[in-house]
């Protein structure tokens, strides 16, 4: 059975990030080697040699086409990083922060284009506990219910330049992010309503929400899934903690094989990455890597059949 590329049983194909393997510091060339080695042909490409893409020099993104190339890896998406860390009350349509980060989408949608890939991902603001609030706690706790129009406003242009050049927009369930869980991130994409803007479905990330990944957030999301991401660890949401394990080895373990089956069976015909966040006690980043990626293509790269 091939796991990824040429001729394969599964309807979707195996992918990485290198900045996960390497760090954004490191070798991008040493992480591709070792994903082409791990039959890992996918690539998101968020940090390379210490910049977030839309940031390099034309040299530099013509060595990373080149690289690539060489080891047969494609960029599946931009892992891009606008709008993340920026308070929906603070950040205006028009304004300077406003301008920065779409230019920022701008710069990756040009890269996206120049290495043959469609998908762009971004983020949401800083989280919010309470988006909307009635009988009066709309006027201490969720900010007189303003976040979520700005927030429609302000996607307008990212998603126009989305629809322009033929891209995907993805929306990534994040952790510290607005958009927490399936149901927030589903009901932005309904009322944002453009066929280019999908979810990057973190499963992970939303345990920290209380929310269930399978079957719950898969039958909310699946129909708009663009690009998946896959890890695994522990979460303590009293005490605001998370700790990282390899995959099948922390509270992802319980869900994946459904997800995994769930997949083929309604034939997701796009990327599942491995997104390395494990570093064992006293290692590295990069032995993190090699103690997920066998429980990684051992469920998700071989049917239940």
């Amino acid at each position: 059975m091939s796991i990824n590329g040429g001729k394969s049983d599964l309807p979707y194909r195996l992918g990485a990030i290198p900045s996960d393997i390497c760090g954004p510091d490191g070798d991008f060339e040493h992480a591709l080697a070792m994903m082409r080695a791990d039959g890992l042909q996918e690539a998101d490409i968020e940090f390379v040699w210490g910049k977030k893409p839309g940031f390099h020099t034309v040299a530099e993104n013509e060595r990373i086409k080149s690289l690539l190339a060489q080891y047969e890896i494609r960029a599946a998406v931009i892992g891009g990083f606008a709008f993340r860390d920026q308070s929906a009350q603070k950040i205006a349509f028009g304004d300077a922060a406003y301008r920065q980060h779409v230019d920022e989408i701008k710069a990756q949608i040009e890269l996206a284009n120049y290495l043959d890939c469609k998908k762009v991902r971004c983020l949401t603001f800083s989280k919010q506990m309470a988006i909307w609030g009635y009988d009066g706690a709309e006027k201490r706790n969720a900010y007189h219910n303003r976040t979520w129009p700005n927030m429609l406003r302000i996607f307008e242009e990212p998603v126009r330049l989305a629809e322009e050049n033929g891209i995907e927009l993805l929306i990534e369930t994040g952790v510290n992010t607005l958009l927490t869980s399936a149901y927030l991130t589903r009901q932005f994409i309904e009322d944002m309503g453009s066929p280019h803007l999908k979810v990057l479905w973190d499963p992970a990330n939303t345990l920290f929400n209380h929310e269930t990944p399978f079957p719950d957030a898969y039958g909310e999301l699946k129909d708009i899934i663009g690009h998946i991401h896959i890890k695994d660890g522990t979460v303590d949401t009293r005490r605001s903690v998370i700790t990282s394990t390899p995959v099948g080895e922390g509270t992802m373990a319980h869900y994946m094989d459904d997800i995994a089956a769930a997949l083929r069976q309604d034939g997701y015909d796009g990327v599942v990455s491995l997104e390395n966040f494990y570093i064992p006690p006293g290692g590295t980043l990069e032995e993190g890597y090699r103690a997920c990626v066998g429980g990684f293509k051992r469920i998700f790269g071989h049917p239940s059949i």
